[in-house]
C-alpha cells in the first residue's frame, strides 16, 4: 500500500539530469510503457526498475534487488495500490522539474514578458518553434496545472487537438504567433501583425514603438533575458531590426 507522507522523488537523478523537464519525463514514460496502455506495470517496471537501478548503482542488479526496489517504490508511491505506476505516480519517483505554468496560475492574461519565459521555456532547443514533443511537455504542465487527470493518450488526444486549431502552416510545430493564440496574451501584438499581414510599413510601426520602449530600463531588462537566447543571433546583446523581423515572421 501506499505511503500517504507524500515522499520526495526516489532518485534525485535519471539518464544524467537531476532535473527532468516535463518533455523528457514523457519521453521516459512513454519508453517503458511499451504496450502504450497508460500504464508502467509488470515487466515494464522492471524494466523500469532495472535502468534505475544500474544507473544509481552501477552494474547488473540481481532478481531480489528489483524485487526490494518494487516493494518499496509501490509501498510509497503507488497511491491507488494497483500495483502499476501511471503518469502522475512516476513524476514522484523521478525528480520532475516544478510545473512551470504553476507560476501563472492566477494569471489571467499574461503580460508580453511572461509570454516570452513560457516560450523559451518549452522552446528547449530554441529552435524558433513549439515542436511536438515540447508541445506535449507544454500540455502535460497546462492539465497539470488546471487540476486534470493526466495520461498519454489524454496529452497525445490534446496535442493533436492543438494542431488542429492553431498549426496554421501545418507544419506539424507551433511558431510564436500560432502559439500566441493559445495562451491569454496581455497586448498581443504577434496576431495583430501576423505572417500573412505583414508588412514593411506595419513592421517598421512595431519597430518604432518597441524601439522607444526600450529607453525604459524596466521593458529592457524583462526583454534582454527572455529573447535574446533564441533571437540573437550574433550575440551582441540587442536587438537588430533584421532579428526582431525574424522573430514577427517566425
Amino acid at each position: 500500500m501506499a505511503d500517504q507522507s507524500s515522499p520526495g522523488p526516489f532518485v534525485k537523478s535519471f539518464q544524467g539530469k537531476s532535473e527532468i523537464t516535463s518533455a523528457d519525463f514523457l519521453k521516459i514514460f512513454k519508453k517503458f510503457d511499451t504496450d502504450e496502455n497508460g500504464f508502467i506495470d509488470a515487466g515494464e517496471l522492471d524494466d523500469f526498475l532495472v535502468a534505475l537501478a544500474k544507473e544509481n548503482k552501477g552494474g547488473n542488479p540481481d532478481a531480489n534487488e528489483i524485487a526490494q526496489m518494487k516493494k518499496t517504490i509501490l509501498e510509497k508511491y503507488d497511491d491507488n495500490f494497483d500495483g502499476k505506476l501511471d503518469l502522475e505516480e512516476l513524476a514522484n519517483i523521478l525528480p520532475t522539474e516544478e510545473n512551470f505554468l504553476a507560476k501563472f496560475q492566477h494569471a489571467n492574461t499574461l503580460t508580453t514578458v511572461d509570454f516570452f519565459k513560457v516560450w523559451n521555456h518549452y522552446d528547449q532547443d530554441h529552435s524558433g518553434f513549439i515542436e511536438s514533443d515540447e508541445l506535449e511537455g507544454f500540455l502535460t504542465d497546462l492539465l497539470g496545472r488546471d487540476g486534470q487527470s493526466l495520461n498519454p493518450q489524454r496529452i497525445t488526444d490534446y496535442q493533436k487537438a492543438m494542431l488542429d486549431l492553431f498549426d496554421k502552416n501545418k507544419d506539424g510545430k507551433l511558431s510564436l504567433p500560432e502559439m500566441s493564440k493559445i495562451l491569454p496574451v496581455e497586448v498581443n501584438f504577434l496576431l495583430k501583425f501576423g505572417r500573412d499581414d505583414m508588412t514593411e510599413a506595419k513592421f517598421n510601426e512595431i519597430w518604432s514603438k518597441y524601439d522607444q520602449d526600450m529607453e525604459d530600463p524596466r521593458c529592457l531588462k524583462g526583454y534582454k533575458n527572455s529573447i535574446m537566447d533564441s533571437f540573437d543571433q550574433n550575440k551582441d546583446g540587442k536587438l537588430g531590426k533584421d532579428e526582431l523581423k525574424m522573430m514577427l515572421l517566425a
